[in-house]
């Protein structure tokens, strides 16, 4: 009961919000119909009957009327302005027909008049629908504008993104070509020297050595090609966890930086590259303890999210500043000293070659927080 009672007030509240104004007015206009006097004065002598100037007064609260009509019209539309008139007409029916007073007009005025009551709130109220259409189709191209807009920004970012990745890529292309040939070189010359030398000679071991370490050089030379061409690498189930682990043995003995604590269910078997995933956490960690501090907190989490393998790096540092946010990912933009945003555009670029995603993360609001997603493996 009291429930209902309560939806009763609340629509006669907001009746009289909408319509209170226009109601005021019609009652104040039919109390002054009514009190307003309209006898004549009988002149005996020349028995004639003059009326007095009050009695004009009558004509122009027929006028008056229309205002609430049409304030009536625009708060409800047609519906609003035909109860106005139905409910002026109600009221000046009694006293147009000196049933209540008398008003001293001709009937076809009078009747003519209630006539027009219903055709201006009428009128007005399909004038005033027209209109709040019309606003309302506004509202929504401009909503429609600003999406486009926004689109158009984000279009924009991602090209000039795309545009100084591709500058990278040229420049990194460039600098393993120059960096490879002289590598060629001194592999050629260690294994032609190598040959002087018995393998248990130390002269020799220390060539084999030299020739290990060039055929490494000259992998990592071939993969950094690759990331310049925008070759993805071979995806492959592999467990998210494990690699989050081996992310965490590196930095175990990093001097001055915040210790990474991991958390995360069991052979979660994710579909990329894992070599090139234990880079991207790799890199993500390293930020993250850079902004904590050596007192901060750096977790590195990850877990199942419907047919996603979800994995989140989250530290205690002050986070992403609106411009960071703005830039993520974007080459040569950083807010560390010396920094160049290489790290993260890889990054960026790894996962979304490899079918995933990166980005900020939205739930981490005490500190920065980034998110990995990519897909399970089946």
């Amino acid at each position: 009961m009291s429930s209902l009672a309560g939806q009763n007030n609340s629509t006669i509240v907001e009746f009289l919000r909408k319509y209170g104004l226009a109601l005021s007015m019609i009652l104040v206009i039919s109390a002054l119909h009514y009190l307003t006097p309209h006898g004549g004065v009988h002149d005996h002598s020349t028995h004639t009957t003059s009326s007095p100037w009050w009695a004009n007064l009558h004509g122009i609260y027929r006028r008056l009327y229309y205002f609430p009509i049409i304030l009536a019209a625009f708060r409800g539309g047609p519906r609003g302005g035909e109860l106005a008139a139905l409910l002026v007409i109600a009221l000046y029916v009694p006293h147009a027909t000196g049933r209540i007073g008398h008003d001293p007009g001709s009937p076809t005025e009078k009747f003519l008049e209630m006539g027009l009551y219903l055709g201006v709130g009428m009128v007005t109220g399909i004038l005033v629908g027209r209109i709040n259409a019309a606003r309302q189709r506004l509202q929504t191209t401009a909503v429609d504008l600003q999406a486009a807009l926004d689109e158009k920004t984000a279009v924009e970012a991602e090209l000039v993104r795309s545009a100084r990745l591709a500058a990278v890529g040229r420049l990194s292309a460039g600098l393993a070509h120059e960096i490879r040939n002289p590598l060629a070189s001194i592999q050629g010359s260690a294994e032609v020297l190598g040959d002087d030398f018995p393998p248990e000679h130390p002269k020799g071991g220390m060539f084999r050595i030299m020739l290990e370490e060039t055929a490494r050089l000259n992998q990592v030379l071939t993969r950094f090609l690759a990331f310049a061409r925008g070759e993805p690498g071979d995806s492959a189930p592999f467990d998210l966890g494990a690699e989050a682990a081996a992310v965490q043995q590196l930095l175990i003995h990093q001097p001055d930086t915040a210790p990474v604590k991991i958390s995360g269910p069991d052979n979660l078997m994710a579909l990329g590259n894992a070599e090139q995933i234990r880079q991207v956490l790799l890199n993500l960690a390293l930020n993250a303890t850079a902004a904590a501090g050596p007192e901060g907190q750096v977790t590195l989490q990850w877990e199942r999210d419907g047919g996603l393998a979800v994995c989140r790096v989250r530290d205690s540092g002050p986070g992403f500043s609106d411009d960071a946010a703005a830039n993520f990912g974007t080459p040569f933009f950083s807010t560390k000293q010396g920094g160049t945003g290489l790290g993260l555009a890889t990054s960026l670029r790894i996962v979304e070659d490899l079918g995933g995603t990166l980005g900020i993360d939205p739930e981490h609001t005490s500190g920065g927080g980034i998110i990995l997603t990519l897909a399970l493996a089946t």
